[in-house]
């Protein structure tokens, strides 16, 4: 049951707030889409608002929020593989 409700509520707005750093770090959404293995339409949907309600609920977390930090940079440092970001993504689950 956790997991459906991450998937459904957490996982989008964690997606969406990874991938608007990546843009604001100068990554076009096409290569925010490779490094997240996801599609470039998914990253215009996080990038209007279209997916992950949850954004001023995360953003309030200061602990949620050096996390985000800290995946960005590990992304644009490397490309992690899509268990390594599913690792990341799961450390922040449990920090909510």
């Amino acid at each position: 049951m956790r997991y459906e409700i991450f998937i459904r509520d957490y996982l989008p707005t964690i997606r969406a707030l990874v991938a608007r750093k990546l843009i604001d770090n100068g990554l076009t959404q096409q290569e925010v889409a490779n490094k997240l293995h996801l599609t470039q339409p998914a990253i215009a949907f996080y990038k209007k608002s279209l997916r992950g309600k949850k954004i001023e609920e995360f953003e309030k977390r200061e602990e949620v929020r050096k996390k985000i930090d800290e995946i960005t940079r590990k992304i644009m440092t490397r490309n992690l593989k899509g268990e390594e970001l599913e690792r990341e993504y799961m450390e922040i689950f449990s920090l909510i």
